[in-house]
């Protein structure tokens, strides 16, 4: 594989969350890359829990520059997992979604609608006006722990999980 590159596309925003790739667990296992120390150290805090933003903050001891994130992106050891909130887009940059982030992001949407309307009919117009207003898989993963609880609430803890673990799936994975 060729060494990764310091040059960027894709436009990175501060809440968004990246997850290793495949590529990127092999490589902290096997070493076929020879990082240096500060990017492994960089590779090993990404997560796929935490922030562009929070990442940075850890990793200003690695005395990496702001662009080896996106290194590590366009050589393939990690992906976008969640795009940032809706709220805290600046409009002035342009969000690329992938086809999969999409499909996703409909396909989730329909079963957390189907859930509410099912489920918590009335009791759920709080939760459904919140629905509306997601605009990418991270607005719906932040979402989903609200969702569960008030359908553990309504149907119970035996037959919310099937639902929440469903929901969790394809917004995580697609599955």
């Amino acid at each position: 594989m060729a060494p990764i590159t310091l040059v960027s596309s894709l436009v990175m925003t501060p809440d968004d969350i990246y997850a290793k790739t495949d590529l990127g667990v092999q490589e902290l296992r096997e070493r076929k890359l020879n990082l240096s120390i500060a990017l492994r150290s960089l590779l090993i805090l990404v997560n796929g829990e935490r922030t562009v933003r929070q990442i940075h903050a850890k990793s200003q001891s690695l005395n990496v520059d702001g662009s080896a994130l996106t290194s590590l992106e366009h050589g393939g050891l990690i992906a976008k997992r969640y795009s940032a909130r809706s709220e805290s887009y600046d409009e002035t940059i342009p969000t690329e979604r992938t086809p999969d982030e999409v499909e996703r992001f409909l396909r989730a949407q329909k079963m957390m609608d189907a859930a509410i309307n099912n489920h918590l009919g009335f009791w759920g117009y709080g939760l459904m006006l919140r629905l509306q207003k997601t605009a990418n898989l991270r607005d719906l993963h932040d979402l989903l722990p609200d969702v569960a609880k008030a359908l553990v609430k309504k149907i119970g803890f035996d037959g919310a999980t099937p639902i929440v673990n469903q929901m969790e799936q394809v917004i995580k994975s697609g599955a």
